[in-house]
């Protein structure tokens, strides 16, 4: 396969002007009080789709950082970034079909969108007395996003079975399971690589995983953008998608 990404190159530098681009009416933020005489930064508004934005804004920044430490020789630590690129991704998908298919959103979308306005415990004490939250698991959330799927007319479970094989490879590294330990091992010197991996086909392995990471990552741009009625980011974050449907580099083989 070809690793040619100049064209999957260029539509990642066009990421963030997008996001700022859907930002804008929300921004500049207010300034809210935290107790004990601090503050903390506010969106004008707490909507689901600020939801989806704010994932956005760390969907694609968590996307340049894995694409600097693949070059870098840091495939694991790739990896384990690109998972959580990957939730993120997720429920975006899932708040954003809840609000295609209309009505109430599912209990899942709302936890997801309650929680991810809730001020953090700021002291041991208060985690204590409140309690860790309980987030939205991965299940709950692709029931929520299947009306994509449907909409797309797509093989519902093979998507899933696909998904949760993927999630599972990434997981792998999260977790420091012990076979991306071993990719670590090299044999020539007999010792662990843990300042980058000296092998450049091994580099250039993770950065093709981001690469296609980034499809995934525009589509929840373009579904956000729908979301938020930008038609600007809209159009730009669609041709986007199909024109890199046409990479061969971003084509997975059998």
């Amino acid at each position: 396969m070809t690793t040619d990404f100049s064209f999957a190159r260029d539509v990642l530098d066009k990421l963030d002007g997008w996001v700022n681009l859907l930002a804008s009416p929300l921004l500049p933020p207010r300034r809210v009080g935290a107790g004990a005489d601090l503050s903390r930064p506010e969106l004008s508004a707490h909507t689901p789709e600020t939801v989806m934005l704010g994932k956005c804004v760390r969907a694609v920044s968590g996307l340049h950082v894995a694409l600097g430490l693949a070059h870098l020789g840091y495939g694991a630590e790739c990896a384990a970034l690109l998972r959580t690129v990957v939730d993120f991704c997720a429920e975006i998908n899932a708040i954003g079909a809840a609000l295609q298919r209309g009505g109430e959103l599912p209990p899942a979308v709302q936890d997801l969108v309650k929680q991810y306005f809730t001020p953090r415990p700021t002291t041991p004490e208060q985690l204590e007395a409140e309690g860790r939250p309980r987030f939205p698991g991965r299940d709950d959330l692709m029931k929520a996003e299947r009306h994509l799927a449907v909409m797309a007319q797509l093989d519902v479970q093979q998507g899933r079975r696909a998904r949760r094989f993927n999630n599972m490879s990434l997981d792998a590294y999260v977790h420091g399971a012990y076979e991306t330990t071993m990719e670590l091992y090299d044999p020539q010197t007999g010792q662990f690589m843990m300042r980058g991996q000296l092998s450049s086909s091994h580099r250039q392995e993770f950065v093709t995983v981001v690469m296609l990471t980034l499809p995934r990552v525009v589509l929840a741009l373009e579904l956000t953008a729908a979301a938020m009625r930008n038609t600007v980011v809209f159009q730009a974050a669609r041709a986007a998608i199909r024109a890199l449907a046409t990479v061969e580099a971003l084509i997975r083989r059998p």
